[in-house]
């Protein structure tokens, strides 16, 4: 066959993988319903596939977790060719590699004539790849993922995925809008032709928007520009991959064959050639450089040199790299030291940021960091925009590793892409079921993945703070029953004029941290109610400390539905005495005077149509329990049958047995309620007994 068919070929193939990397790109981004009513949603095509066959993600990753997760496996389809082929890899499929061939067959001023071809002969700056290679894969071997800032499969979908395309998606929106405003039925049916081709294959379904796109674009663009100086600087300088490969190449078959006679000096070889690897007659040529481009054979008029099987004359090649002892084992230390000095900062282990919110189904913050790829993919699906590259909030160690930002966009309840996405494992593979927001989709008994817990800014708040309804945050909030709860109070407004409003309180059992409320909150510059990390199912520490609970209260206290003939029970909340503002703010000292421990709640409805709830304050002892029934005014009640003393009013009854107080309040009053509110205060008081 001969060469130029070959680099046809070599050009075919560059073509096709970048094509379809690009599509498997603009692909990961699901366009369909996410209120489908069972099962889990799921994108139609293995988007993680070039994450899958990256041999440095592979690699990386096994050191890291001493394991290696699912799909990269498929890795050894790069890795067992190239130790028979060379770097083909790089010359063939790798799509960033693609990018730089492009711009580096540019013409510049500073790639013309000479400067060209000295520009394209070795460089000992080239050796900077395997020692950064070195000092990452020890960091790897120490457990963290650093070498997916400079892979360059995570580098090109980072950079398209959270910077140009977003970029382009503006535009494309822009363009169309002009056109359309513009009045003319031909540009107005442009307009139409723009957006719905472009939503339909390369555009998002709506605008993106990612902290530190700017600065992830200029990189990329700054990478790319470096092309129109060096040949593809990058994959011969910095790419930790290509300095994999071309280790693993030391032993392949397949060389460089120079045939010193026949060469009349012209240069072809070395000016066409991609790697920088010496292809000229006269010199060594450096195997674990040579991209397998085929230029120099193709360009060589008088076939002085050409690839062959089993070269005879290995004189004329080098067959490693030509690294310095003392800078290798430089860049072993740097690696080694690099992890200790990002851990031993604060971010990980002491003080950890409070809006250091991960991705639902995100490993242990350690665990994360070293499997973590900072490759974007789990960004990039995220319907609702909620996922953003980190900077400061993980420390210096989680760089552009995901974060969720709740004021841009909330965890969608359904949603289970990021999991699925994932080429590393640092967010399992969940499902819906596991995930256990929504209810009809979830496990009975299951406890649902934590992201974090929000929590109120009590003088921002519109009826705390400035007397005006406002009940957004309880609409938005997803979980069922909901995590935030209103209850109605009397505020005076800035006239004096008293007024009822309903004011938000949140259950932080319920709260799963999705951000809905944040995303949603009207208070603009900072919203009235945010989410912090803390509560997250991931962490066995960050969690809210209660004090330790020093009285037993039964699991079955308070009577099921229909136990007590007419009544229906709801759902039970608990308050510990430290939180205990949140259920009686205002009236909450007087208890905790007394001695209280906790309270438990339940709602209650009777006949289906008379609302209630039951009470049960659980003090230290039975004197604070006394105290407290003792204290309250005995006008208008009759003996109760049930405690050792209790009160029945017309639509509310209190009584007391032990360190217990029970109280139960009608909301509506009619001639029925008291003797049912007697019959539940019986059952009850029935459970009281059985506890003492």
């Amino acid at each position: 066959m001969k060469y130029s068919t070959l680099i046809r070929l070599r050009r075919l193939s560059q073509i096709l993988f970048l094509g379809l990397f690009l599509f498997l790109l603009f692909r990961t981004e699901f366009r369909g319903s996410l209120r489908a009513p069972a099962g889990d949603i799921r994108l139609p095509y293995p988007v993680s596939w070039f994450f899958e066959i990256d041999p440095l993600a592979a690699v990386s990753n096994a050191l890291a977790t001493r394991a290696l997760y699912r799909g990269l496996l498929w890795s050894l389809a790069i890795i067992v060719p190239t130790l028979f082929l060379g770097r083909f890899f790089c010359g063939w499929i790798c799509p960033l590699g693609t990018l730089n061939h492009f711009f580096g067959s540019l013409k510049s001023e500073r790639k013309r004539g000479k400067q060209l071809l000295e520009s394209n002969r070795y460089k000992s700056w080239q050796a900077l790849k395997y020692y950064l290679l070195g000092a990452v894969l020890v960091a790897a071997l120490f457990g963290s993922a650093l070498a997916g800032l400079l892979d360059p499969i995570s580098l090109l979908t980072r950079s398209l995925a959270l910077s140009i395309l977003p970029g382009v998606n503006y535009a494309a929106d822009a363009v169309a809008g002009w056109l359309y405003q513009s009045g003319f039925r031909a540009l107005r049916l442009a307009a139409d032709a723009i957006t719905y081709l472009g939503k339909e294959t390369v555009l998002s379904f709506k605008q993106p928007h990612f902290r530190q796109g700017f600065a992830l674009g200029l990189l990329f663009i700054a990478i790319m520009t470096l092309n129109l100086r060096v040949t593809r600087f990058w994959c011969r300088a910095l790419c930790p991959l290509g300095a994999l490969l071309g280790l693993l190449s030391r032993w392949s078959i397949v060389g460089l064959r120079k045939h010193t006679a026949q060469c009349n000096d012209c240069q072809r070889c070395l000016l066409h050639c991609q790697g920088g690897d010496d292809p000229i007659p006269g010199t060594r040529w450096r195997k674990a450089e040579c991209h397998l481009c085929l230029n120099c054979v193709a360009e060589c008029p008088e076939g002085g040199i050409r690839f062959a099987f089993f070269p005879a004359d290995a004189g004329t090649t080098l067959e490693k790299p030509d690294l310095k002892r003392r800078r290798a084992l430089t860049s072993l230390a740097a690696g080694a030291a690099a992890v200790p000095l990002l851990r031993g900062a604060t971010g990980l282990a002491a003080e950890p940021h409070a809006r250091l919110l991960r991705p639902p189904g995100a490993l242990d913050e350690k665990a994360f960091l070293d499997r973590c790829i900072r490759c974007g993919q789990c960004m990039k699906v995220c319907p609702n925009n909620a996922l953003h590259p980190a900077f400061a909030e993980a420390g210096w160690e989680g760089l552009w590793s995901p974060v969720m930002v709740p004021r841009i966009g909330y965890c969608e309840p359904s949603c289970t892409l990021c999991g699925q996405v994932c080429p590393t494992g640092a967010i399992w593979e969940f499902t819906a079921r596991e995930k256990a927001w929504v209810v009809e989709r979830a496990e009975p008994g299951t406890k649902p993945i934590r992201v974090g817990t929000a929590f109120y800014d009590r003088g921002r708040c519109l009826p705390w703070a400035m007397a005006t309804e406002c009940i957004v945050c309880e609409e938005w909030c997803p979980t069922s029953p909901k995590a935030i709860y209103l209850r109605a109070a009397e505020v005076q407004d800035a006239e004096g004029k008293t007024r009822q409003v309903r004011q938000p309180y949140l259950d932080p059992e319920r709260c799963v941290g999705c951000g809905a409320c944040e995303f949603a909150c009207p208070v603009q510059d900072r919203p009235a109610v945010y989410v912090t990390s803390i509560g997250e199912s991931r962490s066995k520490t960050n969690q809210i400390v209660l004090r330790r609970r020093r009285a037993a209260v039964p699991s079955g206290f308070f009577p099921e539905t229909n136990e007590v003939p007419g009544w229906k029970k709801g759902e039970t909340r608990t308050f510990e005495a430290e939180r205990l503002w949140e259920y009686i703010d205002g009236g909450a000292d007087k208890y905790l005077r007394a001695g209280v421990q906790r309270v438990l709640t339940t709602d209650y409805r009777f006949a289906d149509r008379i609302d209630a709830v039951a009470d049960v304050y659980v003090m230290r002892d039975a004197s604070g329990a006394a105290k407290i029934y003792d204290s309250e005014s005995a006008e208008g009640s009759r003996p109760a049958d049930f405690g050792e003393a209790g009160r029945l009013f017309s639509a509310s009854a209190v009584c007391r047995r032990g360190p217990y107080l029970v109280r139960l309040v009608a909301y509506q009053e009619t001639p029925r309620i008291a003797e049912a509110l007697a019959e539940l205060g019986r059952a009850i008081d029935g459970r009281l007994k059985q506890v003492r």
